[in-house]
């Protein structure tokens, strides 16, 4: 596979990832190419929920779809019913599912100020 291929795949899969989250009503879903930013990853998908039930809802719903449709497992994941984050990690894209005040307090987005923020338009509903 080409670097080239290789990129629009990894790029789509975090596209799908946004949209999977959003078919669980996910409130201000974002999609960050943070390539030339960090080595940790290629994109992060951050999204968030107003209670407990709808993050984890968005989770299994993101988990269970990568599974089904994509058949890829989480390399990690971090969160169990009750919390307030969960962390799905895709090796090449990692997402983040946090409760609304959560997200507001820790301010994921100034962290990655630097990288791409990729406007909904090109992501929602690939």
């Amino acid at each position: 596979m080409t670097p080239e291929e290789t990129e629009l795949e990894t790029k789509d899969l975090a596209f799908r990832i946004a949209n999977y989250c959003e078919d669980k009503k996910a409130i201000d879903t974002e999609v960050l190419d943070i390539r030339g930013v960090s080595d940790i990853s290629d994109f992060i998908v951050i999204c968030s929920g107003d209670s407990p039930a709808q993050l984890k809802a968005i989770a299994r719903n993101v988990e269970e779809s990568m599974t089904d449709f994509q058949h890829v497992e989480p390399v990690l994941k971090e969160g169990q019913y009750g919390d307030k984050w969960y962390l799905l990690d895709y090796s090449d894209v990692i997402v983040h599912i946090i409760e609304h005040n959560a997200r507001e307090f820790y301010n994921l987005e100034e962290l990655w100020q630097n990288a791409l923020f990729i406007p909904r338009n090109e992501w929602a509903e690939i």
